[in-house]
Parts: C-alpha cells; sequence; structure tokens
C-alpha cells in the first residue's frame, strides 16, 4: 500500500501542472505552426524569424522546469517577439485571400495568445496554486472559443473569390504582368490619359505577392498558380510607380513605373 501510494505521488510530481501544460502547448505549437508556414507555404527560411522560433522553444522548455518565474517571462517574449514582425503579420492577416499565409500567422498567433493568457492566468493564481494543478474555470471556454474562431476565420479564407465576373477566356487575352523570382517581367507600363488599363497579373513563386499603385488606390493581392486582374483608369499624365507591398519584396526588387502620357 505504501508503495502504490508513493508510486502514484512520484507519477503526480513529474506530471506538469495543468497551466504550465497549456503555456508549453501554446509555445511549441506556435513553432510548428510558423515552422510549417515557412517550409510548405513561403518555401523559404526566413532567418529573423527562425531565431526567434528557436528562443520560443527554449522557452517553452524553461516553462517545464516550473521555474517560478517563467510565466512572467512568457509574456515579456510574447511582446518582444512580436515586435518585430507587426507589419507582416498585420499585412497577411488583413488579406485572408492569400489563404497560406493568413492561415499560418493567424495559428500561430492564436497559440503564442494562448501561451500568455495562461501565463497571465498562473501569475495571478500564484506558483504554489499552479503547482497545485489550479486551472481557472474560464480556461477551457477560452481555449475552445479560440479554437473555433481560427477554424471558422481559416474556413472562410478557402473560399475563392472570383475575379469580378470576368471569364478566364477574357482574362486570357489581357496583357500580362507576371511576378517571378521577387521582381515582375516588365519594369515599365505604359498609358494614355484617361485610357482604362486592364491587367493579368499572374504570379509564378511560391510566396504571395501584390500589385500597387497608390497614386491611383490600386491594390491587388496576387495569390499563387491564379490570375488576378487590376484594373483600373489612369487620370493625370506622369510616372508613377507600381509595387508588390508586402513587407521585404519591394526593397528586393518588386518595382517598376508606370507611365502615363499625355
Amino acid at each position: 500500500m505504501d508503495t502504490s501510494l508513493t508510486a502514484d505521488q512520484a507519477r503526480q510530481g513529474t506530471r506538469l501542472p495543468a497551466l504550465r501544460a497549456v503555456i508549453v502547448t501554446g509555445l511549441v505549437g506556435n513553432v510548428v505552426a510558423f515552422t510549417v508556414l515557412q517550409a510548405l507555404v513561403l518555401r523559404t527560411l526566413i532567418p529573423e524569424l527562425a531565431i526567434i522560433l528557436v528562443l520560443t522553444l527554449i522557452i517553452a522548455g524553461v516553462c517545464a522546469t516550473r521555474w517560478r518565474w517563467a510565466p512572467h517571462l512568457v509574456v515579456l517574449w510574447a511582446v518582444l517577439s512580436v515586435i518585430p514582425g507587426l507589419e507582416p503579420y498585420w499585412y497577411d492577416l488583413t488579406h485572408p485571400a492569400e489563404t497560406g499565409t493568413f492561415i499560418g500567422d493567424l495559428t500561430g498567433l492564436a497559440l503564442l495568445l494562448v501561451a500568455v493568457v495562461a501565463s497571465l492566468a498562473a501569475i495571478r493564481a500564484g506558483a504554489p496554486a499552479v503547482a497545485a494543478g489550479h486551472t481557472p474555470g474560464w480556461l477551457r471556454g477560452f481555449l475552445f472559443g479560440t479554437a473555433t474562431f481560427v477554424l471558422g476565420a481559416s474556413l472562410v479564407a478557402t473560399i475563392p473569390t472570383p475575379n469580378a465576373g470576368v471569364s478566364a477566356e477574357a482574362l486570357a487575352r489581357l496583357p500580362a504582368l507576371v511576378a517571378g523570382r521577387n521582381t515582375f517581367d516588365q519594369a515599365d507600363l505604359r498609358a494614355r490619359v484617361g485610357e482604362t488599363i486592364a491587367l493579368r497579373l499572374e504570379n509564378t513563386d511560391t510566396m504571395v505577392h501584390s500589385f500597387d499603385i497608390d497614386a491611383f488606390d490600386v491594390h491587388v493581392s496576387l495569390p499563387t498558380g491564379t490570375p488576378a486582374l487590376a484594373i483600373f483608369t489612369a487620370t493625370t499624365p506622369g510616372s508613377y510607380t507600381f509595387y508588390c507591398r508586402i513587407p521585404g519584396h519591394a526593397e528586393a526588387g518588386m518595382v517598376g513605373t508606370l507611365i502615363v502620357e499625355p
């Protein structure tokens, strides 16, 4: 009888408390989500993000050691790790038509939020309560609500959006501008004042791009494998920059000039 009781106590001593388990799961899930995003969607390694993911794994390991200040470290790290990616995260989350990056960022950030909320709950409860297995009653509802939101938003993002009633045949007859290898295949586009410009935009890269001309309020997403349509009127003569507004792409060379002649 004593041996059985001792064994049960030993198992309980090695089992991670519930709140700690949620924190570690959120952090590890965040790493998995962004690793899959780089490997399967972007198909490229982002060095800064890779470093952040390695550090996130280390912090998850620290949480598993039951160090009393680990929840505070998680909250601090969540803020510091998200700040460098605010611009690309904002772009991806506001462009659900770019399904892969939208779902990847949404899932990764949601898991990080789960880790932060569980950490705040652990800080409020105190180390002794966490070690004793205390779990707030509202946490299960929060986890269910977060999972439901991510799943619902992801399903909505997969609904295809047609090109404003333009048939595939009509789209194929339009002049094309092709994005590939982080560049446009034409450095210059020409038009006359008052002319309506219609372009078939194609993306041969494995990552999403965009076609943007701020002067004419043109902002079109270029998903991979599906042609997009840009249609606008050149109202003022001059030279205007077209570019890809996804962070880092214009700096890498995705820019050109639209020349509007009188």
